[in-house]
Order: C-alpha cells, then sequence, then structure tokens
C-alpha cells in the first residue's frame, strides 16, 4: 500500500509539472476532480453495502478495498488536484468564490485525510479481530458516516462553484 501511495504521489507530480502548457494543467485538475470525488461517493456506497449486510468479511473487504482505492486514487486525485490548482490559481484568488472553494477542498481533504483514513482502519482492525462489541463498531460507522458526508458535500460544493465561475 504504502508504494503504491509512493507511486501515485511520483506520477501525480510528474503530470503536473507546469511546462505542460495550461490546458494540460487544466485537464490534470479535471481528473483530479473526478478521481477524488468519485472515490468519496463510491467508497461510501461500498461501505454502505458492507454496513447494511452486517457480515464481517463483506465490512473488512469494503474496509481494505476503501484502504486501496484510497491509495490509487483518492490520493492520487488529491494531490492533482492541488498541484494543478497552485499553478491555476493566481488570476482568481481574489474572487470569494475562490476563496470559499478553498476553504471547502481543505474541509473535504482534511476530513478524508485525518478523520476518514483512521476511521476506515479501526473499521477494518475491529472486524478482522472478530466484532466483540457490536455497538462500537456502530458508532465507529456513525463517525465514518458523518465524516464522509462532510467530505463529500464539501467536494461536491467546490466543483459546483469551479464548474459555474472559472472561465
Amino acid at each position: 500500500m504504502k508504494r503504491g501511495i509512493i507511486i501515485a504521489i511520483v506520477v501525480s507530480a510528474a503530470l503536473s509539472l507546469p511546462f505542460y502548457g495550461p490546458k494540460w494543467t487544466h485537464l490534470m485538475h479535471t481528473l483530479g476532480a473526478v478521481l477524488f470525488m468519485g472515490n468519496l461517493i463510491v467508497s461510501g456506497i461500498w461501505v454502505s453495502l458492507a454496513k447494511r449486510s452486517w457480515d464481517q468479511g463483506a465490512i473488512a473487504l469494503a474496509a481494505r478495498g476503501v484502504g486501496v482505492a484510497d491509495a490509487c486514487i483518492t490520493t492520487p486525485g488529491a494531490l492533482l488536484l492541488l498541484l494543478n490548482g497552485v499553478i491555476l490559481i493566481p488570476p482568481y484568488l481574489g474572487f470569494v468564490w475562490m476563496q470559499v472553494s478553498l476553504v471547502l477542498f481543505a474541509v473535504a481533504m482534511l476530513s478524508w485525510l485525518f478523520a476518514l483514513v483512521p476511521l476506515q482502519g479501526k473499521i477494518r482492525s475491529a472486524v478482522e479481530a472478530g466484532i466483540e462489541d457490536p455497538e462500537s463498531l456502530k458508532i465507529l460507522f456513525k463517525k465514518w458516516f458523518r465524516w464522509s458526508g462532510i467530505a463529500t458535500l464539501s467536494g461536491l460544493v467546490t466543483l459546483c462553484l469551479m464548474v459555474f465561475n472559472a472561465p
């Protein structure tokens, strides 16, 4: 998994070098949005279906799958958004929609990185160790869905602001 994250970082950085031109930068920024938001949404579906089944194998598989998808899809998406966004932002920094977008993007990123990823690990560990306390697992799921909602909604609003306001 760590090797996948390292590869994602290197590839995302290489694809975000500013000498490819503005169209390429826009394309990579858009690709980053698709990867980041798409995986946030799909992860929510995976975890919802696994939770609904309450099958330990399904929950463990979903938690592992979301972790792998985070390494292979969400991380490169976030990096493409961030690196290409830094290149694209200067002419728009004075606009309120851009400032709101930056705050919402930070909320989405921080929610994913510091809440969702650790909660996924806790859910996976709890299930792999055997569910001894179903209530504690329900609490973990409740937290995960709350943070997932915050991250996804923040990202979707950011996406809308970008699409409707950027030239």
